[in-house]
């Protein structure tokens, strides 16, 4: 008999993920039967996920049970799992935040979007400690790497965080043109900071084909191939990194993996392809947020219209996301490894402090969590990009955590585009004193 469960979503009016999450519950029948808990400031993104929540079920004749409410505590309170995909403010607050880091040169803004949501995880962490405190904080809102290290430092709570950046090799099996079904791989760092330590096809040392592709087909590739918001993962960003380091970044990683690469939109359309200059650009940017938005009109169509079917565009198979097979996993002792940010207990990755979070392979079953030890990283990648994004990283933890004006100074201070103090200052100003920073404001030290 399948054991159920209580699960709390916060920031469940981003329709698309927590809709996802009813969907990969529904078709995971060992969850059958568990209370699902929408939370969301927005009453009426609230209401549209509850009512297209009981659409799939009731078309999938699956039993679930379902609660909103708009207060976080309730949302906590006695919860089995606890998932944290809230955005402080949306994508509007991030993308003004973005805007005034531009005014002040810091092309396409700095890391002080971070700090609100940051200071938001440790708020829904010490919740949980208090109120549910054998649950499961399950952290999928980024930043994973900073946020969860943060909240596993100040608090007890038990917290995972999940990413799917790691996904990214099966674009280069793709673009090999290796059956994924043949293909593994290992990859291990800080999230969005993830390298490939092993690449196998049909259990040989697939990184030679890596190689053969990038001195014989590459150019045409890059040349030819127009994604939809630029290239990312097999990108030229990708292979000079894989060149310069040693091994191959995957997913998020060439994104944030090289400053000369992202300093201008010329950089961008160098490294990850024309007309767009990659995802990260101002184009591709806007192209993705547009994406989304004309997701969430057809999500919220579906809603509204007793014609349209939920499960046409949520279909009923288990999506790419890990959370519910981790929590089925939990729930009913289902050993299996998973891809995870969890501390760098036992030193996991040699070299780094064991408070620091790190993602890597995690047997997951009834008993919790167990990090797989990994052979040491290579000097090149330890030197040349995990301990200064290390360093990043703990910088803005410490800004996060400290919340006074002067961490917040020695943040930007560090920014590599900082040119002159006045500049840092008056970024700092402006982003401190908007009246949409409630959040800041709120737990600044005088």
């Amino acid at each position: 008999m399948a054991n159920t469960a209580k699960i709390g979503i916060i920031g469940a009016g981003s329709a698309q993920f927590s809709a996802g999450i009813v969907r990969d519950i529904c078709v995971n029948k060992g969850i059958e039967g568990s209370q699902v808990c929408f939370m969301d400031v927005d009453a009426g993104r609230l209401d549209k996920i509850y009512a297209l929540a009981r659409k799939i079920t009731d078309e999938l004749g699956v039993k679930l049970e379902f609660k909103k409410t708009r207060n976080l505590e309730e949302a906590v309170t006695g919860m089995d799992f606890v998932l944290n995909t809230a955005q402080v403010g949306g994508h509007a607050w991030t993308e003004a935040q973005r805007e005034m880091g531009e005014k002040h040169g810091y092309y396409r803004g700095t890391n002080f979007a971070s700090i609100p949501q940051m200071l938001f995880f440790l708020e829904v962490a010490k919740l949980t400690e208090s109120l549910s405190p054998k649950a499961w904080l399950i952290q999928s809102a980024n930043p994973v790497f900073e946020g969860c290290t943060l909240m596993t430092r100040e608090t007890k709570a038990n917290v995972i965080g999940l990413c799917h950046g790691h996904y990214g090799y099966h674009d280069i099996a793709k673009v090999l043109g290796l059956p994924l079904e043949e293909v593994s791989a290992n990859m291990i760092g800080f999230n969005h900071w993830i390298w490939m330590t092993e690449f196998r096809y049909r259990g040989k040392d697939a990184y030679p084909l890596i190689d053969e592709w990038i001195k014989t087909k590459a150019e045409k590739y890059w040349k030819t191939r127009k994604p939809a918001f630029g290239d990312n993962q097999m990108s030229r960003a990708a292979v000079q990194q894989y060149q310069i380091y040693g091994l191959f970044p995957i997913g998020d990683t060439p994104r944030f993996g090289a400053w000369w690469q992202n300093n201008s939109f010329k950089s961008k359309g160098k490294y990850f392809g024309t007309p767009l200059g990659g995802f990260d650009s101002e184009i591709g940017w806007k192209q993705y947020l547009d994406a989304m938005a004309a997701a969430v009109v057809k999500i919220e169509k579906a809603v509204d219209d007793p014609a349209i079917k939920a499960t046409d565009i949520f279909e009923p198979v288990q999506s790419g996301e890990q959370i519910v097979p981790i929590i089925n996993s939990m729930l009913n002792d289902k050993p299996a490894v998973y891809q995870v940010n969890i501390p760098n207990r036992g030193g996991i990755i040699h070299g780094f402090p064991e408070d620091l979070v790190i993602e890597c392979r995690g047997l997951v079953s009834g008993g919790g969590i167990s990090g797989l030890m990994e052979n040491p990283l290579p000097a090149s990648i330890i030197s040349g990009v995990m301990i200064p994004r290390r360093a990043e990283a703990e910088s803005i933890i410490y800004a996060a955590k400290e919340c006074s004006y002067n961490a917040f100074l020695a943040l930007i201070l560090q920014d590599r585009r900082t040119r002159e103090f006045e500049q840092a200052e008056a970024f700092l100003n402006e982003w401190l004193n908007d009246s949409r920073n409630i959040y800041v404001k709120k737990h600044l030290k005088k």
